[in-house]
């Protein structure tokens, strides 16, 4: 068996979702990665932090949401956070098929969108004995009129698929490194825009668009409530300093409010999208692969 494999699996509904499995060297844990709200799997960091699980005799999953990069669904780029929710829990099952991988020390990863969305699988789904939420989204913040803007047009969109046309698409980000919805890049702008303009040639799937009804999305993603039945599981949260997307006061929030064992660590200079790169990354990764030790009784030296 080849070190990293390409795989695809079904979810429930019959959407196949494809990916990359990063095998350990022997038996063990694993843990269950996807990327935050349209993002894909080559883009951002997370091959390299899928490496450094695998190093430490972690077997990742690495995956594209569906309806993005190389998964299937439709429309393409369409965003739905309560549908990521399931997938993660067909990812889990598919990570356990694998017979070097425990199935008793199994876990779910994220960023962004993706880590409150792993946050609320782990909440019921108890095979996940983990969870490692890294800049956790409960809520977005975003120009009111902007929003409003969007959320309108997304019910004439609603109209006008009725009649059988296809989706509105809008920008994800401008080459200005602005969100048309009035996501707050802020520390992290010069950042979104290079992602708006070389995004393809960083990662070859990447496409800087959404359905317009994503944001509709979004805008009801209000998922804390959930948090709340996590408990025994271990979660770790990792906070950038300088986030505009979800504050870190409302991230520390939400943590200071989870019940059972739990570690945090405020990552000072950091925003929300470069939180997985620079020369911190190494540390960046042990203090993961740590806290996934530790959950289990075990320590990496």
């Amino acid at each position: 068996m080849s070190s990293v494999e390409n795989v695809e699996f079904k979810t429930v509904d019959g959407v196949t979702l494809r990916g990359k499995i990063y095998h350990a060297t022997q038996p063990g844990p694993g843990i269950v990665m996807c990327p935050g709200f349209n993002g894909v799997k080559d883009l951002g960091g997370l091959p390299e932090l899928a490496e450094a699980f695998q190093k430490a005799d972690i077997t990742a999953l690495l995956y594209d949401p569906r309806s993005v990069g190389s998964s299937e669904g439709k429309p393409r780029n369409h965003i739905d956070p309560f549908k990521q929710i399931e997938d993660y829990s067909d990812a889990l099952s598919f990570l356990g098929t694998y017979p070097n991988v425990d199935p008793d020390q199994v876990g779910l990863w994220g960023i962004s969108l993706s880590a409150g969305v792993a946050l609320s699988v782990a909440a019921f789904d108890k095979r996940a004995k983990f969870v490692i939420a890294v800049c956790p989204v409960a809520e977005y913040q975003y120009e009111a009129a902007k929003m409003g803007k969007i959320l309108r047009a997304c019910f004439k969109d609603r109209e006008s698929q009725v009649k059988g046309n296809p989706p509105f698409y809008v920008s994800m980000v401008g080459d200005d490194g602005q969100s048309p919805a009035g996501l707050e890049f802020g520390h992290d702008r010069e950042r979104a825009a290079e992602w708006a303009k070389r995004g393809v040639e960083l990662a070859a799937h990447h496409v800087n668009q959404t359905t317009v009804q994503s944001y509709h999305k979004i805008a009801m993603w209000h998922p804390w409530p959930m948090w709340k039945h996590i408990a025994p599981t271990p979660v770790l949260f990792l906070v950038p300093e300088q986030d505009t997307i979800c504050p870190p006061e409302e991230q520390l929030r939400h943590y200071n409010d989870l019940e059972g064992p739990k570690v945090c660590h405020l990552r000072k200079g950091k925003g929300h999208l470069d939180l997985l790169e620079g020369e911190d990354f190494g540390e960046v990764a042990k203090l993961q692969v740590d806290f996934l030790w530790d959950a289990f009784g075990d320590k990496i030296s």
